[in-house]
């Protein structure tokens, strides 16, 4: 059954193509969208939401921004207090200012935050509200960092904005921008000031022709130095950016099997999205062509950042025709450096855009685990999704107390249909059982690879045995394996009566044979063997040719009326299974083959004889073994039954 997710919905006054939680404070939200530079009437905004509430989230403050701009495309919160937010988001100037080959793309904003009553404490009470007036908000800087924005009029605009992620704030931070639709694509790393100058610029990047699809940035403690990672249709790229000196160049670390073939670019595989897992993890999401499903890829990249593999790969769900858009939000760590990540994956299916939640574990020792779906959001949103954002997971302080509440973890996105969706994940502690530093996961972590194999090589074993064991117990009712585990038994006597049959070269079940037979027999075990006449002998030829239809109970009547009994031959004719007998006086008639006494048989052969026998209808289990004493009994057959048994 799949996990229930807490959803709510705010649809505002414009489409929204941009989002971004506040990193200190997961009930606020800033969101950014509108009609563009356009006469539509429909405004340009930044707006500030409260998603504190489960049930309902709510507008507290909005920024209008300049008619006859653009909307805005991307956003970030950078810095944030009790009182401010710090935002960048990506507009580019008017019309006229572009004509003039000035763009200045890259805005600053405060924004205020909203008072929340306090209790006597000082603390926000609970479940209070912030009230609806926020302190004034207010733009902090233009800026223009682009090359090609300074030249003249072109459709460049900022298609990426992204922050470097943070547990604290004197935690040093970088940003780093990417450029579309221009005529020559850049990306740009720079510290996030209001407005940023050249001193801020950490490194910038010359793409050409093509775009970057997606970047992230991460610190990398061992190496101290911030890692990007960037990734264009087929390719996928990463820098250092040591505090201390200047960066190097990019290095591809990994390319597309379809970038190297003559397949037109609408038959590749394209790269949408990347995120750091850790600084020796790649998370990629890469579109299928011609909007045929979607993948999740892992690279593992090795320490010295020259090259890259794919160590994992994931499908995703099959109603996902193509993949606009991936966030991460790891959570919090082990003493050991476990954790675990909370990975969404935006999809369209048609005029619906949905959304797949999965978790994977990493482990230093054992590396990662793999994909686990963990459920899907469907028709989120009415027409495309936009943006996807986390809220940034810090989790409580060590040691816990039992003063700490239940956690969660908020999982946003917004799109054209003017909607702001906000998805409310509750964490668990683990270990489950109480400790006072546990670490935070969505669902408890899975087996290891080793483990898990044991396992499931364990449990096809226990289905194999149980196959054969019930295999076995029907064999044995149907009476075609010996009776090793006395299923037969089992059942109720009138049950058994119906279903149950005797094991073909078993001791078998009884059957109605005339009481004559047993008494014949007898008469025969006092007969000498006395030479007979040639009348007799010719008799009994005669007798021999029709004996074959004949039963025993018959041949054994006539045989004791003889003043002189013969001796009884027993076969199994081959081909059909039945069984005939015949009157001979003397055994040499029949040279063909060798004729053995009841007595000289195997149990074996005496177990298939009377199997035999028995279906004839010529004995009865009641009857004893007493009455085939003198009888003679065919070689042949018995060796055409083991062939049977064999």
């Amino acid at each position: 059954m799949a996990p229930t997710v807490s959803s709510s919905q705010i649809k505002l006054s414009y489409p929204l193509y941009a989002a971004d939680f506040d990193p200190f404070n997961p009930d606020f939200l800033l969101v950014g969208g509108g009609g563009g530079s356009s006469s539509t009437g429909v405004p340009n905004k930044i707006s500030l939401i409260d998603a504190s509430r489960r049930d309902q989230p709510a507008e507290v403050a909005d920024v209008e921004l300049v008619k006859g701009e653009d909307s805005v495309t991307s956003l970030a919160v950078a810095e944030s207090s009790g009182s401010a937010l710090t935002a960048f988001a990506g507009i580019n100037s008017s019309i006229a200012d572009q004509n003039a080959g000035k763009n200045e793309h890259l805005r600053a904003f405060r924004i205020g935050l909203p008072t929340r009553k306090r209790k006597a404490d000082g603390g926000a009470p609970d479940g209070e509200k912030p009230v609806a007036t926020a302190p004034g908000s207010q733009p902090l800087g233009r800026t223009a960092l682009f090359k090609s924005a300074t030249g003249t009029k072109n459709e460049t605009y900022q298609r990426v904005l992204r922050l470097s992620p943070t547990k604290s704030i004197d935690q040093p931070r970088l940003a780093a921008i990417a450029s579309g639709l221009a005529p020559e694509n850049e990306i740009i790393v720079f510290r996030p000031t209001a407005n940023p100058k050249s001193d801020d610029e950490v490194s910038r990047i010359s793409l050409g022709g093509r775009e970057a699809a997606d970047l992230d940035l991460i610190s990398d403690t061992e190496k101290e130095a911030h890692l990007l990672a960037y990734c264009t249709d087929d390719e996928v790229f990463v820098q250092p950016l040591p505090a201390a000196s200047m960066p190097g160049r990019p290095i591809s670390l990994y390319r597309g099997p379809e970038s190297t073939t003559s397949l037109p670019p609408s038959k590749r595989a394209k790269f949408r999205s990347i995120r750091f897992l850790t600084p020796r993890y790649l998370l990629l999401l890469q579109n299928k062509p011609g909007r045929t499903g979607a993948d999740l890829l892992v690279l593992r990249v090795s320490n010295d950042l020259s090259q890259a593999g794919i160590s994992l790969r994931k499908r995703l769900h099959k109603s996902t025709k193509a993949a606009v858009g991936l966030e991460i939000c790891p959570l919090t760590e082990s003493e050991r450096g476990e954790r675990q990540f909370v990975i969404a994956v935006a999809g369209q299916n048609g005029d619906d855009s949905s959304i797949e939640l999965l978790t994977i574990d990493y482990c230093p020792d054992a590396a990662l685990g793999r994909f686990r779906p963990y459920t899907f959001l469907r028709s989120v949103h009415k027409g495309p999704l936009t943006k996807l954002v986390f809220s940034n997971f810090i989790g409580p302080a060590l040691p816990v107390t039992k003063d700490v509440g239940p956690q969660s973890v908020r999982l946003a996105s917004v799109g054209v249909d003017q909607c702001v969706a906000v998805h409310h994940l509750f964490l668990r502690p683990f270990p489950a059982t109480y400790t006072k530093r546990p670490r935070y996961v969505l669902v408890p972590p899975g087996r290891s690879e080793t483990m898990q194999t044991t396992f499931s090589v364990f449990f096809a074993l226990v289905v194999v045995g149980v196959v054969a064991f019930l295999m076995q117990a029907f064999c044995e009712i149907r009476g075609a394996v010996p009776p090793l585990l006395g299923a037969s038994d089992w059942l109720s006597p009138s049950m058994r009566e119906l279903v149950v049959r005797p094991y073909v070269f078993a001791d078998v079940a009884r059957s109605e044979i005339p009481v004559a037979a047993h008494s014949a027999t007898e008469k025969l075990k006092d007969a000498t063997s006395q030479i007979p006449s040639v009348d007799q002998v010719q008799s009994s030829i005669e007798d021999a040719a029709v004996g074959i239809k004949q039963t025993l109970k018959d041949l054994v009547a006539e045989n004791s009326e003889l003043e002189t009994p013969n001796h009884i031959i027993v076969r199994e004719e081959p081909g059909s299974g039945q069984v005939s007998t015949e009157l001979a006086q003397d055994a040499t008639l029949v040279k063909d083959e060798t004729l053995r006494q009841w007595e000289d048989l195997t149990e074996t052969q005496k177990k298939s004889w009377k199997r035999r026998l028995v279906d004839a209808g010529h004995w009865a289990e009641d009857q004893g073994e007493t009455i085939f004493k003198g009888i003679l009994f065919s070689q042949l057959a018995d060796a055409v039954g083991h062939a049977v048994a064999g």
